[in-house]
């Protein structure tokens, strides 16, 4: 599906959804990737951010409840001024721009100006988080009715703008936005009014999100029961029948991971995907890249050994980063998989084979246990007197292979295909789970990365955070580094993967 890019001059009202950055539409991301400005809202995944352009600017705008905020008109001023100067804006909202999201005011004030604006849809609060919440707005046989009100002003008052003595007695299916300050209230006036007092009623605090929290109780003991838990904004009310059904729906809180503090060590560049399908299954994952992945120095060495690959009689892949460097300077000079004809191809593991897959390689040779030590096992059976063998690697990488293969009379080239180095961070660059301790999992899914954790956080830190958490490893190498630690390793896939990996942990905390 190709979606048209913003227009220069031009405003974009984009939902952003209620919290699950999954949730924000096609269109709204690609508004995002070519947008010169974004205005963004506080309750925003920021990751979401990260789809804009580096080039792009970025202004937080605040707007929560009790919250430092730019005015709306200081907002409405900024929109028309850049769009003015005929930047491609893009106003990044939470939930759905044109309810309870003030869209419409900054709608009008664009159009009173002559600006030209477009409004992409969000999923709204209402649905999504009921949603993630196992509530249905709507149910055959218990209501066709949804009713939306905003919970800001005091319910109490002698008058308001919403009618609260009417829809006490709808039969309906009541959310309310922005009401988790006057909860008490709103319950007081429902009840005064005539709602039952055992109406099914519930509050969902940060739906959507992997922390979201959520009171299901009868009506006349809600506020009593939220409080109790502690619960506080962002937060959805909602009062009708329809609350019972979570019982059977409630499918987000059920993931094996759901409510899980899980903290991800891999680099910047390969936590992306572990972080996706971490958060697939409901946990709240944290980065901290202990590892800097990056190019070699000057590319000499690499650019002679893919000139001369023919001249070798095989090539070891010990990671899927040594595969990506290497193929993609291959690229570089014009070269593609024909270069290994004649070459036989050895994988470390099964995530290096399915990286060489991804550029038309298919190993012949992958160890049962995937770590340098199975290689040399699996090479034990194969005679390498005069064998000519490439090895690229990392920048520490580890010299076991190349060693025994050295021994029984193989001409073993090294080469560094990329560089690891511990990256330069400040404590502010620290998730708070790590300085907290709050945590039920570390993942390493290298020794290195290991390592780094000590080097970066101080051993007697480091350790005592790790001594009182689980730790998970991708592989028997990592294993090894977490052991010299005088640590133990509560999960380790059978095979060294990272969907392996994830689904080890869910049967770990199931």
């Amino acid at each position: 599906m190709n979606n048209p890019l913003p227009e220069p001059g031009h405003v974009y009202l984009v939902g952003a959804g209620p919290g699950d950055p999954g949730l924000i539409s096609a269109k709204g991301a690609n508004y995002l990737a070519h947008a010169d400005l974004v205005l963004y809202d506080e309750i925003l995944d920021e990751r979401l951010l990260d789809l804009a352009g580096e080039q792009c600017e970025k202004i937080f705008v605040g707007k929560r409840g009790a919250r430092p905020s730019l005015r709306q008109e200081d907002i409405n001023e900024l929109l028309v001024a850049n769009a003015g100067a005929g930047r491609r804006v893009v106003r990044l909202k939470g939930g759905d721009p044109y309810i309870f999201g003030r869209g419409s005011e900054e709608g009008v004030r664009l159009y009173a100006e002559g600006i030209p604006f477009e409004v992409v849809s969000g999923v709204s609060a209402a649905s999504g988080v009921l949603a993630y919440a196992g509530i249905p707005l709507t149910h055959r046989g218990l209501t066709s009715t949804a009713v939306l009100v905003t919970g800001l002003e005091d319910p109490t008052k002698p008058t308001t703008s919403v009618d609260w003595p009417s829809l006490a007695k709808l039969n309906c299916t009541l959310i309310i936005f922005m009401g988790a300050r006057k909860l008490i209230e709103v319950v007081e006036v429902l009840l005064h009014n005539g709602k039952p007092r055992n109406t099914p009623a519930a509050v969902i605090a940060w739906g959507t999100w992997p922390h979201q929290q959520t009171v299901v109780a009868p009506l006349a003991n809600l506020a009593e029961k939220a409080l109790e838990r502690g619960l506080q904004s962002p937060a959805i009310i909602t009062v009708g029948d329809v609350v019972d059904l979570r019982a059977q729906l409630n499918w987000f809180e059920n993931k094996a991971l759901f409510g899980r503090r899980i903290l991800v060590t891999r680099s910047r560049e390969q936590a992306g995907t572990l972080r996706l399908l971490l958060e697939a299954e409901a946990a709240e994952a944290h980065s901290l890249p202990l590892i800097e992945i990056r190019p070699p120095a000057q590319w000499n060495e690499v650019d002679r050994c893919i000139r001369e690959l023919g001249d070798n009689d095989w090539a070891l892949f010990t990671s899927p980063n040594a595969v990506d460097f290497f193929f993609g300077r291959m690229s570089a000079l014009n070269l593609d998989a024909r270069a290994f004809s004649g070459v036989q191809i050895a994988a470390v593991g099964h995530s290096t084979a399915e990286s060489l897959k991804q550029f038309g390689i298919f190993a012949d040779l992958i160890p049962a246990e995937q770590s340098q030590e199975g290689l040399v096992r699996a090479f034990a059976e194969i005679d390498v007197t005069d064998l000519r063998i490439l090895l690229p690697g990392s920048s520490i990488g580890r010299p076991l292979l190349a060693e025994t293969l050295t021994r029984r009379q193989a001409h073993i080239e090294r080469v560094v295909a990329y560089e690891n180095v511990v990256p330069t961070l400040k404590p502010s660059d620290l998730p708070p789970c790590v300085n907290s301790g709050d945590l039920d999992m570390v993942i390493f899914a290298s020794p290195s990365s290991v390592t780094n954790f000590v080097a970066v956080l101080g051993e007697r830190k480091s350790l005592d955070l790790l001594r009182q958490t689980a730790i998970a490893s991708i592989g028997p190498t990592t294993s090894r580094a977490v052991r010299e630690l005088g640590l133990e390793v509560a999960v380790q896939p059978k095979k060294s993967t990272v969907p392996d990996l994830v689904r080890a942990l869910c049967q770990y905390f199931r």
